[in-house]
This record gives C-alpha cells, structure tokens and sequence, in this order.
C-alpha cells in the first residue's frame, strides 16, 4: 500500500511581464509497506518513506523567458524486514536546481519548453544488525521538459510538466572505500528522471 502527498505553492503569473520576480515552494511526502501472504498467513517484509521541501526564487527576463532557482532539502527512510536480521537504510540529502522556460502564447493557456539541472549531494547510513555501513551519495540531472501553464483567474494559475529526454548519473561510494559506484541513464523515458506528470498550483499576489 502506498500514500502519497505533494502540495505546491507558488506566486507566480505565467502572465507577468518582463522583470518580475517570484517566490514558493514545494513539499512532498511518501510512504510504502510491503506485505508477503503464504499460505493465508501475512507478514509484513518492510517500510519505506521519502520527503522533500524545495523552496524556489525565480525570474522574467522577457515576457516569454523565465530562469529560476530551487533549493532542496530531502530524506528517506526504508525498514526491510524481509530477512532474519532487520536492515534499516536512511538517506539525506541537500542539493539545487536551476531552470529555464521559454512560454508560448498570450493567452490564458500558455505552452512552454525548458531546460532543468539539478545536483544533490547526500550522506546513506545503512544498518544490518550491530553493522554500520556509511556511503556518501550524488545525483545529477539534466532534462528538457515540456507543459503548459492555465490561468483560471487573475490570482491562480495551474501548470503541468513533465520530462522527455535527458539524463541521470548516480553515484554511491562507501565511507573507508576507494570504490565508487555509477549509475547512468539517457534517454526518452520520462519514468528515469522523476515523475511522469507533475501539476502545481500557483498562487500571485
């Protein structure tokens, strides 16, 4: 079973002129449960949850073109039980996002295409028992997304995005070990750079 919440708040006007600034944020949070069934009999093999907090400043530098920046705070925390001794994995991390759109249309209903980069460096601590093993962490993202802005009064605006092509890099490299770990990816699957389909909505004052 899974729960998830995200709100999103910003002041911000896919209409506002060249010049204007605006300021929000965003929250989010997860959590799963994974269950096994034998034979009638249920157990559960493990918990996990994920948050997140971003606030944001952005800017119009024409009327078409807005540039913004995002700061990212976000942890999780997952509870696998599904061997004899329990494994408890958490993760922080702390990072930003940079981006840039470029609007369509005077209307109401406002197209856009932009460009995201986000780096967010992280600390994992895993435990199995009495064992402790810490790893310092890092993705990286760079996408080129697409949605479409719609002001449904002078004050709200409603915008959906989503990511089609670009690429991600993880890296996971244990505390004590001249390893590191990397995971890439590129392409047009807009599973591989977060959600699908994301909708906010924004708020001007």
């Amino acid at each position: 079973m899974i729960l998830l919440f995200s709100a999103t708040l910003f002041n911000l006007s896919l209409q506002a002129q060249k010049g204007s600034w605006f300021l929000g944020g965003a929250v989010g949070l997860s959590t799963g449960q994974n269950k096994e069934e034998t034979n009638g009999n249920t157990r559960e093999t493990g918990k996990s949850s994920t948050w997140s907090f971003s606030p944001e400043i952005g800017h119009f530098l024409t009327d078409r073109v807005q540039a913004g920046l995002a700061i990212t705070l976000a942890g999780s925390k997952t509870d696998n039980q599904s061997n004899p001794i329990n494994t408890i994995s958490t993760q922080k991390s702390l990072g930003a996002t940079i981006y840039t759109r470029y609007l369509f249309g005077k209307e109401a209903f406002r197209p856009y295409i932009g460009i995201k980069v986000s780096a967010l460096p992280g600390n994992n601590k895993t435990t199995t028992g009495s064992n402790v093993q810490e790893a310092k962490t890092f993705n990286f993202l760079a996408n080129i997304n697409a949605g479409f802005g719609y002001g449904i009064s002078n004050k709200f605006t409603v915008v959906g995005s989503f990511g089609f092509l670009g690429y991600n890099l993880t890296t996971y490299k244990p505390s004590g070990s001249n390893t590191k770990y990397k995971t890439s990816s590129f392409g047009l699957d807009a599973s591989s750079l977060g959600e699908r389909f994301n909708v906010g909505f924004y708020y001007t004052l």
